[in-house]
């Protein structure tokens, strides 16, 4: 039993894993909601470049873009959740991997909140990150550790893994993304 008794919550393990896709997607869906429209009024930042590996066509559809990453990123996060559903019901425990990407879940959450604080302005996905990311990361790697289905080691190792394959699928995703995205007809207001 997960840590929810205590709130009156009846929660299952299952339920807290699948949890991992339904907030990506949830705070995803706040980041295409918003990205072009910020990423535009941005442009002339120096710095928005430089945190960006892939170059911006500013001719091309940049939600279509950003979209195309997302769904790369989530398929990938709801293939690692269901292996992660299936181990815990078959064996009780969890790949370390799953709490890799979800510690790297929580680390995306924390940036958002502190680029929010350094820049002083909304960036995309900074509501949802504070809303659900940081807690739900928080409170299954709380859980995780709790119920000793993971431990450091593990964790660390899912990390080190998780985090290159996480910038690998985001890269590979926006520069895919971007090549197929199609040309605006008319300038994006």
């Amino acid at each position: 039993m997960i840590l929810t008794e205590s709130l009156g919550w009846n929660w299952s393990m299952e339920m807290l894993l699948w949890l991992l896709p339904i907030v990506f997607f949830l705070h995803d869906g706040e980041e295409i909601a918003t990205m072009e429209r910020w990423v535009r009024s941005n442009k002339d930042n120096p710095s928005l470049s430089s945190i960006s590996s892939v170059r911006i066509r500013w001719d091309k559809n940049l939600t279509f873009s950003f979209t195309f990453a997302v769904l790369v990123l989530g398929l990938v996060l709801s293939s690692i959740t269901w292996h992660a559903a299936v181990r815990y019901e078959a064996a009780g425990s969890t790949p370390f991997l799953y709490a890799g990407f979800v510690a790297v879940f929580l680390l995306d959450g924390i940036k958002h909140v502190g680029a929010t604080m350094l820049t002083r302005k909304y960036t995309p996905g900074v509501i949802t990150a504070a809303l659900l990311e940081i807690p739900f990361g928080a409170y299954a790697l709380y859980n995780l550790f709790h119920l000793k289905m993971i431990d450091l080691p593990a964790l660390a190792l899912g990390l080190a893994i998780a985090v290159p394959v996480t910038l690998f699928l985001v890269w590979s995703g926006l520069t895919l993304g971007m090549r197929l995205a199609p040309v605006r007809n008319m300038p994006f207001e």
